[in-house]
């Protein structure tokens, strides 16, 4: 029930992040703490998956995947914060974000192929969620409007809300492996 919490809490945050992002026309140092630690709760969260992945290498594959990735991105999201919150421009040509990212984005692809496939939560999760961080891992490195990184972001956060109330359900329920 703690992964289930920490996807749902690390979603909110993650809303949270974002708004403010919005709000201050770009990244902020409370912003981007916001994100790393959201980030942390999301990987714990995916970690709470194992239950269900064990018997799946490819599952296995992307909760670790996943989970190094948002450690990288919460590990860069602190180094950004301490040095004054710098623009996505200049953390997206770091060779630890470009690592991070195509980290993450394996592990997202493996995630949505396991997640519509296993049965045990809905498909749009899957699909939702891999599109979503695709798409916001391609918005680092692409010139994007200011607006459509942080929405696109709101998405993905909805997504890990959907997937923590989905895994809440699915454990209170009795439905374990």
């Amino acid at each position: 029930m703690i992964a289930a919490w920490a996807l749902i809490v690390g979603g909110l945050l993650r809303i949270v992040g974002e708004v403010l992002e919005i709000i201050a026309g770009g990244h902020t140092v409370p912003s981007g703490a916001i994100a790393g630690g959201a980030l942390l709760l999301v990987m714990v969260g995916f970690a709470g998956l194992w239950p269900e992945a064990r018997t799946s290498r490819l599952a296995r594959l992307a909760i670790v995947a996943v989970g190094l990735g948002a450690l990288g991105f919460a590990g860069i999201a602190a180094w950004s914060v301490s040095q004054g919150a710098l623009p996505v421009g200049t953390v997206s040509r770091l060779p630890a974000f470009i690592a991070a990212a195509a980290v993450t984005l394996v592990g997202a692809l493996a995630l949505a192929a396991w997640l519509i496939g296993s049965g045990f939560y809905p498909v749009w999760i899957g699909i939702v969620m891999t599109v979503s961080i695709a798409m916001s891992l391609v918005s680092s490195f692409v010139a994007f409007p200011a607006l459509v990184q942080p929405l696109i972001d709101l998405v993905m956060a909805l997504t890990f809300i959907q997937l923590g109330l989905s895994m809440r359900e699915r454990r209170k329920t009795g439905n374990r492996i």
